[in-house]
């Protein structure tokens, strides 16, 4: 059995890019620590390892020292960001409806992620939560995730509607008073998944842009996509973005540690890997070469800083790595090598 990871529809990286360039962030320099700057590593122009959109957000976050980045970035994305699934749900006849159909479809936004519609004790509750263990930076992405929910339930209940709770996974509780500021509500932190929580009656509210013929038309649109297209990726392509997000964890790359993630035995890895005509470290290799050479010819960053990044204990051991790869030194490159800063 072929294993698979998450991915998500690459317009949502390009569009959380754009936002971060008009925030004044310095997307290029981020790009290219995310394995994103050119080099090639996540080349499918229909999705991203989830993975990498996570760690993305995160070194956003840590670049701007701003724990409620997210909250900015999904609001601003907003429910039009979600495209033909938020339209679905606005033509749907009822709120319950088009959310439940919201949750069935979300595969075909993003993979291995858990979207639910549940009922309990008279409140609603739509939850969120990447299923994948591999993905270990989700802090941002889950308040990114709820904010543009938010935006989508505002849309459908109206602007003065306010849910009646927020939960959280994480414990980290920096921007708590943001969230219930933003929310207008009780937010919760280290819940078993990320949910917003709604009176059950609501579900049960007519779409006041409802439209049989539309909605329909999306329902059966996402249901052809749903049989043709869950948001994956093979294992050496999430090989390399777990290389790249524990680089940017500043984190050790180790084989083990990568199969261990994976929930696979070391044995498996290494021969799923083979057959697919690769191995862990020709990807550690490639992985490597590939945010090196964007390092060096995106920003400004001394060539120690970057070799520090890649894992290198020792700039001449970074050195010699990259010749081997590119035939040049790091230094060479720098100098040969058109930049754009």
């Amino acid at each position: 059995m072929k294993r698979v990871s998450g991915a998500i529809d690459r317009s949502v990286l390009n569009s959380v890019m754009g936002m971060l360039g008009k925030s004044g962030i310095d997307h290029v320099g981020l790009s290219a620590r995310a394995g994103l700057g050119g080099a090639g590593l996540f080349i499918s122009p229909q999705s991203t390892p989830l993975m990498i959109f996570t760690t993305m957000l995160e070194l956003a976050s840590d670049a701007t020292n701003d724990p409620a980045l997210g909250l900015m970035l999904g609001d601003t994305w907003g429910y039009r960001g979600l495209g033909q699934h938020a339209e679905m749900v606005l033509t749907a006849p009822t709120l319950g409806h088009g959310l439940e159909k919201f949750a069935r479809f979300f595969p075909t936004l993003q993979g291995s992620t858990s979207c639910r519609l549940s009922v309990e004790d008279g409140q609603a509750k739509l939850s969120y939560r990447i299923a994948e263990h591999a993905v270990r930076t989700r802090t941002q992405d889950a308040i990114f995730s709820e904010a543009s929910f938010h935006s989508l339930l505002l849309a459908a209940l109206g602007h003065d509607w306010q849910p009646n709770c927020i939960d959280f996974e994480h414990r980290n509780d920096r921007g708590l008073s943001t969230f219930q500021h933003h929310f207008g509500c009780q937010v919760r932190l280290g819940q078993r998944e990320n949910a917003i929580f709604l009176p059950a009656d609501l579900l049960n509210k007519p779409m006041k842009q409802a439209n049989s013929e539309r909605h329909w038309q999306l329902v059966n649109a996402l249901q052809s996509r749903a049989s043709n297209l869950q948001q994956n990726v093979d294992l050496p392509t999430a090989t390399k973005a777990w290389i790249v997000a524990t680089l940017c964890r500043h984190c050790q790359i180790d084989i083990h540690d990568a199969a261990d993630e994976f929930s696979m035995s070391l044995r498996s890895f290494q021969r799923e890997l083979d057959q697919a005509g690769t191995s862990f470290r020709s990807i550690r290799d490639e992985v490597r070469g590939g945010i090196a050479s964007d390092m060096l010819r995106l920003t400004n960053l001394p060539i120690p800083d970057i070799a520090e990044h890649l894992g290198y204990s020792e700039l001449s051991a970074f050195s010699r790595g990259f010749k081997s790869i590119t035939g040049t030194s790091p230094g060479q490159f720098r100098r040969e090598l058109p930049r754009h800063v």
